[in-house]
């Protein structure tokens, strides 16, 4: 399962559940999605990883498996009554949080710790706990008792970790922890008898509160903790890249591992300044107007910047507007939009002319000559959801296609050019859901509203994609193409940003 798969996949774990249950997803997708970056760095094999510490986000919105634990009589929460504020989008609530969570969290951090923020462009994976002595990759979470990680709470307990559970004043404390090996993943090319030493750490606490008020408070710190020992010579298959591979730059590398301990964490989160911080991170509460402002900002310059480029009709704005992982470009047009996304990035050197489709031999994908080099185009069809249950849908349109994926991919002859790539997702029909309540999982609830829209929400055109293969071709040729997506790029800021690569 690729990188976007795995987001995708978690996200509609409460698809028809309730936009609630997806807030809690963004942490566990990090979590994933970093561990297959250190796999793929250190040439382990990226299919086929288990899901880790933090990633049991996926159950969290399920029953328990067993009996569930009482609770512990307790006194007051030191937690902040929640907001029902109405939503915000995905966009706005992840800046907010970027701009303003180091002013209201480090006066009340230790002395000696501080969070900054980072380059990432994993949803949620952001901010760095930096200590005297190294580095915490930090996700700090808040939302109203119900969103809490029922995993943890159930002891569910990920693979190969470490859980517990005790009482605190107000609530309960979870903790889980785990270890990842150097062979997490698959043994490839380190020195003999280095494969099992331990690398990275994740450290996950959990809050819950008694009452049924109050907020669920949620901190998972991964970092390296040491690095890895590789074989002298590379692994067969490895190719031309060199060997050792390089660090992960900006990676976070603390020996010591988690910079907070539990008992750490409950008192940052009792101190009386820390209200305000569960009411930025809630995904109801309002964001701040300067953020509002930044976003009218934002969009407005990246329209200014893909007008010249775009074909009459057309805009660009930031999309993202449902509450799942991550954030997008819309593409709007007379008839729909599309969710969108364009990349510029270095011609690799190796390349040939012919190799579009790896050598035209895909099945699934068409190639197109230009001067000065070839386009790649595929599409992908896909149902709502990976694997439906056919009792949500009308009679035989369980498999039936409602999503539709195109890109554009340029590559061009010289070596020392740049590969363009442009990438058009939308909901293209309505879904067709039964007429008859679910008689098993969360829509057979009576107080779940029945049959859900027949629109996600997502960006919807029945005419699919808004820019066909001849209008890629000739945006191609402007000159300032390259210049719009590094401009467009840089409006999107740290949080979603830096996605073309060098050029962004």
């Amino acid at each position: 399962m690729e990188d976007d798969d795995l987001r995708q996949a978690l996200s509609r774990v409460a698809t028809a559940g309730g936009a609630e249950y997806r807030d809690v997803i963004g942490p566990a997708v990090a979590v994933v999605l970093r561990r297959r970056r250190l796999a793929r760095t250190c040439g382990a094999a990226g299919s086929g990883l288990v899901v880790a510490a933090g990633a049991t986000a996926a159950i969290w919105a399920a029953g328990s498996p067993t009996a569930a634990r009482p609770e512990p009589t307790a006194s007051t929460t030191p937690i902040t009554t929640p907001t029902t504020e109405t939503d915000t989008s995905a966009w706005n609530k992840s800046h907010d949080v970027l701009y303003r969570l180091p002013g209201l969290l480090n006066p009340l951090l230790s002395p000696g710790l501080s969070i900054a923020r980072t380059a990432s462009a994993v949803p949620n994976s952001v901010f760095q706990l930096r200590g005297p002595d190294g580095d915490n990759d930090f996700t700090l979470t808040a939302g109203p008792k119900g969103n809490q990680n029922k995993a943890l709470e159930y002891n569910v307990c990920a693979v190969g970790a470490v859980c517990s559970g005790r009482p605190v004043s107000g609530g309960t404390l979870y903790v889980q922890t785990k270890n990842f090996t150097a062979d997490y993943g698959g043994q490839s090319g380190y020195a003999p008898g280095t494969g099992k030493q331990v690398v990275t750490i994740d450290a996950e606490y959990e809050f819950l509160p008694s009452a049924d008020t109050g907020y669920v408070v949620d901190v998972l710190m991964s970092t390296n903790v040491s690095l890895e020992h590789y074989a002298a010579k590379a692994p067969a298959g490895w190719g031309d890249s060199p060997w050792p591979p390089a660090l992960q730059q900006g990676a976070a590398f603390n020996t010591s591992g988690a910079l907070l301990s539990p008992d750490d964490f409950m008192t940052l989160i009792s101190k009386p300044g820390f209200g305000a911080v569960t009411t930025l991170l809630d995904p109801g509460t309002p964001v701040d107007p300067s953020t509002l402002e930044r976003r009218n900002a934002a969009n407005a310059a990246i329209a200014a910047a893909a007008k010249p480029i775009l074909p009459a009709g057309l805009s660009l704005a930031i999309g993202g507007d449902q509450r799942t992982p991550g954030s997008y470009l819309r593409l709007s047009g007379p008839s729909g939009a599309n969710e969108f996304s364009w990349t510029a990035s270095p011609q690799v050197k190796t390349w040939r002319h012919g190799y579009a489709c790896d050598g035209h031999t895909q099945g699934d994908c068409l190639w197109k000559e230009i001067p000065g080099g070839e386009i790649q185009i595929t599409q992908t069809l896909s149902p709502s959801t990976p694997a439906p249950d056919v009792s949500l849908y009308a009679t035989g349109q369980a498999g039936t296609p409602y999503f539709r994926q195109d890109t554009y991919t340029y590559y061009p002859d010289d070596t020392n050019g740049t590969v363009i790539e442009f990438t058009m997702r939308e909901q293209f029909r309505d879904i067709p859901w039964s007429a008859t309540r679910p008689t098993s999982g969360p829509n057979a609830d009576p107080g779940v509203a029945w049959p859900p829209p027949a629109r996600t929400g997502q960006p919807y055109n029945a005419e699919g994609a808004l820019l066909n293969v001849g209008t890629f071709t000739t945006m191609l040729e402007n000159p300032r193409l390259v210049t719009a997506i590094r401009d467009v790029d840089a409006a999107l800021d740290p949080v979603h940003g830096s996605a073309s690569g060098p050029y962004g």
